[in-house]
């Protein structure tokens, strides 16, 4: 296992935080500038991201093939749920942030940190096992994840699913199953404008940082059980219940991998576009961020090795 390029996904991750902080403090990125960033990455970058993630799978597979990953992939995401909700729901204390905290605990950073350590460990060949995970990932995150963010009193909003990011997984799918030709000038726009999704997503999370008093951010207790569930308790009951059902342990092994990963980054973002807590989203990404540096070692050790 190469923990090098664990260690190295994680060093970049702060040091773009560290930017987007800068930017705050500095007043090179105000608030309202923030916001219009977190926006444009949200609905443009990350679409793109999706799309391209989609259009450079080269490996032979077939249809059954690749509508069983997703099918055990939409799996793996019930079983985060399962674990995480009851546990927040017990562990958490400000009713309005749990639907925040159950999000933290439940989505990972399957694109940045989960493309680069899964390849590191299974081969070029599981980036497309990577992108259709996110298919379906991200369509949870931009449906039912927006309501748990930011759900109005309970109430389900239709509106939250027209955004341009399920919208493009629903396309995604499509574009998987036929593999279509397009033309090389769009997925090139395309893939020059997803590759801003990570740098932009990390200068937002650092640039929320910089408007609040870190003392009061990370004083929040609840980040310690969301990093419990997030980075432990998720993966090993994933691992424990997927190799029940799934023999190829390739395919086994790169869920569990994704499982590992810290809170997803859209979680700050999502927070602040639609309402949520986001000084708690950004001190849970880079609490748990930080530490995955020791816990995603263990878990693949331990569990996969």
């Amino acid at each position: 296992m190469n923990i090098q390029v664990i260690l190295h996904q994680i060093a970049v991750l702060f040091v773009l935080i560290a930017v987007g902080f800068l930017f705050g403090k500095f007043k090179v990125l105000t608030q309202d500038g923030n916001k219009a960033l977190s926006k444009f990455v949200l609905f443009i970058a990350l679409p793109c991201t999706v799309l391209n993630s989609v259009f450079e799978i080269e490996a032979d597979i077939t249809i059954s093939s690749t509508l069983y990953f997703m099918l055990m992939s939409l799996l793996s995401i019930v079983i985060a749920f399962a674990i995480a909700v009851p546990l927040i729901l017990l562990l958490s204390g400000k009713k309005g942030d749990r639907g925040l905290l159950s999000f933290m605990s439940v989505f990972s950073n399957s694109g940045f940190m989960g493309f680069p350590v899964v390849i590191a460990l299974f081969g070029s060949a599981s980036a497309f096992y990577v992108a259709l995970f996110n298919i379906p990932f991200n369509a949870i995150v931009f449906s039912l994840g927006i309501f748990m963010i930011a759900g109005k009193g309970g109430r389900f909003d239709p509106k939250i699913l027209l955004n341009p990011t399920l919208i493009t997984c629903i396309l995604s799918v499509a574009i998987a199953l036929t593999g279509p030709q397009i033309p090389f000038v769009i997925t090139e726009a395309i893939r020059i404008t997803g590759n801003i999704t990570t740098p932009g997503a990390m200068i937002v999370i650092g640039a929320s940082l910089a408007f609040i008093p870190l003392k009061s951010v990370f004083s929040d207790w609840r980040i310690a059980p969301v990093t419990l569930i997030k980075l432990i308790i998720v993966p090993v009951i994933t691992w424990l219940i997927l190799k029940q059902f799934i023999t190829d342990e390739f395919i086994l092994g790169v869920l569990v991998v994704i499982a590992c990963m810290p809170t997803a980054a859209m979680s700050a973002m999502l927070a602040l576009e639609y309402g949520g807590n986001e000084r708690t989203a950004s001190a849970g990404i880079f609490t748990t961020t930080l530490l995955s540096a020791i816990s995603v070692p263990l878990i693949v050790y331990y569990l996969l090795m």
